[in-house]
């Protein structure tokens, strides 16, 4: 039996900016008015909490969807700043909960006492293309649709969650990256759909697979409508929404990145739910009145979801008799000289789908999860940034930090797109050097190709000197903007007042401190390295060409000359490696030190509260006994 989706109204609460204006929005249980005008939508004030939303219109469709293999969508529009990243986060109130949290609990609290797996993504659309916010690394992401298990995502990091901690701890931190993505690439989250998904799988007693994916839809501000993309975006979601309802209206639309992924979970056999959220000040009216249109024509739309398990063994089974069956076909016309084409064309479907069932099996999922979470840590931790989005006590950063920090990343980006460039022509200038020395070697050798020889190897060497400094330039800047990161990072007012008196948060920013100049020390040293293994190779080279030109053997006090000033350089370097040496094994005593101090400073904290509970119950049995003599 087909049923309604279900689709309501969120008002939020009003700025201080908006204290003064009318008041354009009217909403009770069953419906809401827009300056005057009716509409057939349940509305909820700014007083009322997502988990009311969520028990009242969204639980059931969770629940059914997680028991009965069914996806949800629950879909957020409205203007910017309208709050719909409040509806899916959980606000400040450690009392509240966003619907995220919300489904969070349905889903373990449904599948805990049964063999399970579940897994999270998070994607960001922006300008058509996807980001990946677990990690933000440059993936070719492309949506896939299998017959079976449904839409999957090829190269999006996917992470295994064993708990509701888990998803909201990776949940907070695709909003971090979100934000660094703003800062880093100017992108406006205002003008971004970002989409959280949840894949819930769970076995039956008769081993059947059971799989709902839940999407989180937080769809780009209807008020940006006059930017193309966005508008583009926003468009093809009208279209399908038109294409999805009662009257079945074709529009032609050309789809976007979004309704890719929307358009199956608007074919009737899905759940969706969706909440317009909107301001009451007069000042939004217009784009109040698109949110609700927009929202009457999701309300024509209804469905009819069916309970979906499948045996993956029994499906794989199957795939390897349809590929047995093309092989065998192939190879009987093989003699003839001409391939079938439909059994080809079948072969390569068939271990295509062979090939994504596999991949789709909990072990490989788990296997690619490990992959993925190292990946993604390596990619934030190059971006500078791995201990402020995967830290959870200390939950802020000031943008100050962010913004040297995207300035450094570019500084890094620019420097070693310069050091190839340099290397690229200190390679053809050394290789020049010895071609010009083979000719100059060679017996009756013109001038004039000599000359010509030598007038390259000089303009090299003018483009070389010009690119060396630039290069030292950009250094210099690196190093500059290195410092600087590293004063702001220690004195982050924010930071301190957080960790003020808290010793374990203060070892915590003392550590990360650490790490970050072990980095950045060890960049300086590698760069260092292969710059001195370059001047060197260029000086072999100039002492080529020097003899290949017919210069002056050297005497024999400048050949002592150099002798001695190879035995003091070699002399040098080996001081220079036991210091390192050294500094190693103080580095090491230093970090044992830390932990000392910090296991000290825990036992300490123990005895502390022991004591301190010991005193709290002799007082206790003291007033007893006071009050007992008095009695």
């Amino acid at each position: 039996m087909s049923e309604r989706i279900p689709v309501l109204v969120r008002v939020r609460p009003a700025t201080e900016a908006e204290q003064k204006d009318r008041n354009v929005v009217k909403c009770s249980q069953d419906r809401i008015t827009v300056n005057d005008k009716t509409y057939p939508l349940p509305g909820y004030g700014p007083d009322v909490s997502s988990e009311k939303i969520y028990t009242d219109h969204l639980m059931t469709l969770v629940l059914q969807g997680i028991s009965r293999g069914i996806n949800v969508g629950i879909l957020c529009v409205g203007q910017s700043k309208s709050g719909k990243s409040h509806s899916l986060a959980s606000p400040s109130s450690a009392q509240q909960q966003g619907l995220v949290a919300l489904t969070a609990d349905s889903v373990f609290s449904h599948v805990e006492k049964q063999h399970h797996f579940v897994g999270v993504s998070y994607l960001n659309i922006y300008q058509e293309k996807f980001t990946d916010l677990l990690n933000p690394a440059d993936q070719d992401i492309k949506v896939k649709s299998h017959p079976n298990f449904g839409q999957y995502f090829e190269e999006l990091s996917e992470i295994h969650v064993k708990s509701k901690p888990d998803l909201m701890r990776l949940f907070d931190q695709g909003n971090k990256v979100r934000k660094i993505l703003e800062l880093e690439q100017s992108i406006p989250g205002t003008k971004s759909h970002v989409i959280f998904k949840i894949t819930c799988e769970h076995k039956t007693k008769e081993q059947r697979l059971v799989r709902s994916q839940i999407f989180f839809f937080n769809v780009a501000g209807l008020n940006h409508s006059k930017d193309h993309d966005v508008s583009n975006s926003l468009a093809s979601l009208q279209s399908v929404v038109l294409e999805s309802g009662a009257a079945k209206r074709q529009t032609g639309h050309v789809g976007s990145k979004l309704t890719q992924i929307l358009k199956p979970l608007l074919d009737r056999s899905s759940y969706l739910g969706v909440i317009g959220h909107v301001s009451a000040s007069s000042q939004s009216l217009g784009v109040t009145t698109d949110t609700v249109n927009l929202l009457m024509k999701f309300k024509d739309i209804e469905v009819e979801p069916k309970s979906r398990t499948l045996d993956p063994q029994e499906l794989i089974a199957e795939l390897r008799k349809r590929v047995a069956t093309s092989r065998n076909n192939i190879m009987s016309h093989n003699n003839s000289g001409k391939l079938p084409k439909e059994d080809v064309a079948e072969l390569e479907s068939s271990m295509a789908a062979l090939s994504a069932v596999k991949r789709l099996q909990w072990p490989e999922r788990e296997r690619a999860s490990s992959l993925a979470e190292e990946s993604r840590r390596q990619t934030l931790a190059d971006k500078g940034v791995l201990e402020w989005i995967t830290e959870t006590t200390v939950s802020h950063t000031s943008s100050s930090v962010l913004l040297l920090q995207r300035d450094k990343d570019k500084m890094l980006a620019e420097y070693k797109t310069q050091r190839r460039t340099v290397d690229t022509l200190k390679g053809e200038l050394q290789s020049r050097i010895t071609t010009h020395t083979q000719l100059s070697e060679q017996p009756n050798q013109s001038e004039e190709v000599l000359q010509e020889s030598l007038e390259g190897i000089h303009t090299l060497r003018d483009q070389l000197k010009t690119a060396n400094e630039r290069l030292k330039e950009l250094k210099r800047d690196v190093k500059d903007t290195q410092d600087k990161l590293r004063t702001e990072r220690s004195g982050d007012p924010q930071k301190e007042g957080e960790v003020s008196g808290n010793f374990t948060l203060t070892m915590m920013m003392k550590r990360d401190e650490l790490n970050h100049l072990k980095r950045d020390n060890k960049l300086f040293l590698d760069e260092e390295k292969e710059r001195v293994q370059s001047e060197a190779d260029q000086e072999v080279a100039e002492l080529r060409l020097s003899a290949s030109q017919g210069s002056p053997a050297l005497t024999l006090q400048q050949i002592t000359a150099l002798q001695e000033e190879h035995a003091q350089a070699r002399a040098q370097l080996s001081h220079l490696a036991l210091h390192v040496q050294c500094l190693q094994a103080e580095n090491e005593k230093l970090s044992e030190t830390v932990d000392a101090l910090n296991s000290v400073h825990q036992e300490c904290m123990k005895m502390m509260h022991g004591t301190v509970f010991s005193l709290a119950a002799y007082s206790t049995a003291v007033l007893r006994k006071l009050t007992a003599n008095k009695s």
